[in-house]
């Protein structure tokens, strides 16, 4: 397994995201994640239901700090669709 700063990662991206083996992503010498590459092959279900729990999370944690309600949300998500159709 690689190991790249966030620097590292960011100025040699084009070609770390060509690599075949993962790579382990650090800031100030701690872990912040990793890139796994695809092998072309759809994402393991695991995978995806880890992800669709994070983003939740993070969308609840981030509604909820901002006092955002569901309706207000669904409001909002109504008429970026309905403007996007217009254009």
């Amino acid at each position: 397994m690689k190991t790249a700063t966030v620097r590292e990662f960011r100025d040699r991206a084009t070609t770390l995201l060509k690599a075949t083996e993962p790579i382990l992503v650090t800031r100030r010498g701690k872990v912040i994640g990793f890139f796994l590459p695809s092998t072309g092959a759809a994402v393991p279900l695991e995978i995806r239901r880890e992800l669709f729990y994070a983003l939740t999370d993070g969308v609840r944690r981030l509604s909820r700090a901002k006092g955002l309600s569901k309706e207000a949300v669904v409001a909002d998500f109504k008429a970026a669709r309905s403007a996007r159709r217009r254009h």
